[in-house]
């Protein structure tokens, strides 16, 4: 192994260790590590090759941005909210609108970022329990668990997706058709079925009624316009272009600015919307709050994670470029005795057990590159069935536990703030059979689909 290959292994190890279980200044601690290692390198008489730098994907931190930011405004207008109220009208019953809440988290996740979900559904999930006077635990966990799950199926959806897309040149379309085969989204829906069943058994048995939650105020339909059409750009440019391009980029960050420019001139903030508000007492009030500016929007947008991602895009490709990954894949390969379905099976369970405790994002990106080394020390040239069950593996082991993804912490943190304290044990006995049963049907799916 090269100077610059031990310098960064070590960096980028240190630098793992604070990012897998910190929450704040993530990506300014790997952008210092990849200062160090690059530093280091130099003083040692090996330079680090800085052309690193251009293999960045730079589109998809601009479809990170762009979605989230339409997203943000998405939720001032209040239109998740009211899908959440017509279903629990629909429902009747407490179990069922259990059931319905955790679908509806899963199909929002499918076109935005899983935190966002969350914060979307949430507020009417503590409204139906309320009026049941019911712990608003369960469901809130099962919220998370369905956005998690949900996140994986499209490009837009969680930046690990979007991580497997630039690296396997893989457009919006590809998710769901990929070589003539069907892609990572319908495996993501068979883990759906599966993972559901539980959540049935958790809250479908529950007869309760519950009463008929007031109808938010939907104060535009703009934004939900835009998203849309930024979706359907996104499908469009798939069939042109392959990958995440410079077009896919651009078309997310225009929607972003698009929709911040409407927010800014006609959107809620030029005047008072209706918020219904929940008290720890659990007092029902009306109130009126200012919604948030564009300009509040964006000082609180998530730019910790973009530049975690530069910077993790930056270490993996330096890591890759100097043989690293290649080591590591061969020694994998070589615990999996050479063969296919072992190694499949190491990648799926291994990603379950280390994403169940530490954050997705980086592990993806490390990871990814890892695989398809270890698909080449295995003698298999269609290795994608290597990517997706890290991706499935990877994003679904984020459920077993409450620190295992960023909704799940958003989660228990509402739950927290009125008076809910959630242990490891009280998640995982929702989310430890979600993650076995989504994981063993869509691994399940991706081997039958694509193993060699």
């Amino acid at each position: 192994m090269t100077t610059q290959g031990i310098v960064f292994s070590i960096c980028f190890v240190c630098i793992y260790g604070y990012v897998a279980f910190a929450n704040n200044w993530r990506g300014a601690v790997v952008w210092l590590g990849a200062m160090t290692a690059s530093m280091i390198s130099f003083a040692l008489g090996a330079p680090p090759d800085l052309r690193v730098f251009l293999t960045i994907n730079y589109n998809v931190l601009l479809i990170f941005a762009g979605i989230l930011i339409v997203a943000e405004i998405l939720i001032e207008t209040r239109v998740p909210e009211y899908l959440a109220a017509k279903l629990i009208r629909m429902a009747g019953t407490y179990g069922k609108a259990g059931v319905l809440i955790c679908a509806l988290s899963g199909i929002i996740s499918i076109f935005v970022e899983n935190v966002a979900t969350v914060m979307i559904v949430a507020p009417i999930a503590l409204e139906a329990t309320r009026r049941l006077k019911v712990s608003p635990v369960p469901l809130l966990i099962g919220i998370a668990v369905a956005s998690n799950l949900q996140g994986t199926a499209t490009l837009v959806g969680d930046p690990p997706s979007m991580i497997l897309a630039a690296s396997e040149n893989m457009g919006f379309n590809d998710f769901f058709f990929f070589h003539g085969k069907p892609g990572i989204f319908f495996a993501v829906q068979a883990g759906a079925v599966a993972s559901f069943f539980v959540l049935y058994f958790i809250f479908g048995r529950d007869k309760s009624p519950v009463s008929a939650p007031p109808l938010p105020e939907v104060t535009s339909w703009v934004p939900t316009a835009i998203l849309g059409i930024v979706i359907a750009g996104l499908a469009v440019i798939s069939l042109f272009t392959s990958g995440v391009g410079l077009a896919a980029g651009s078309l997310c960050a225009a929607g972003a600015v698009i929709t911040l420019v409407w927010h800014a001139t006609a959107g809620p903030e030029k005047g008072w919307i209706l918020r219904v508000r929940l008290r720890p007492d659990d007092h029902e009030i009306e109130g009126r709050e200012q919604a948030r500016s564009a300009w509040d929007i964006v000082k609180g947008f998530d730019f910790d994670t973009l530049f975690l991602l530069a910077g993790i895009f930056f270490m993996v490709n330096s890591l890759e470029s100097y043989g690293v990954m290649q080591r590591i894949g061969a020694i994998m390969a070589s615990w999996s005795g050479n063969d296919p379905f072992t190694a499949f099976m190491l990648v799926v369970w291994g990603s379950v057990l280390i994403s169940g405790v530490v954050d997705n994002v980086p592990y993806v990106t490390a990871m990814i590159p890892v695989v398809r080394a270890l698909g080449v020390a295995l003698g298999v040239t269609d290795y994608y069935f290597l990517t997706f069950g890290l991706l499935v593996g990877a994003c679904l082991g984020g459920n077993i536990s409450p620190v295992g993804a960023s909704a799940n912490i958003v989660a228990t943190g509402i739950l927290k703030r009125r008076g809910y304290r959630v242990t490891f044990f009280r998640f995982a006995s929702i989310g430890f059979p979600f993650t076995i049963a989504a994981t063993v049907a869509g691994a399940a799916f991706v081997w039958l689909v694509w193993g060699p």
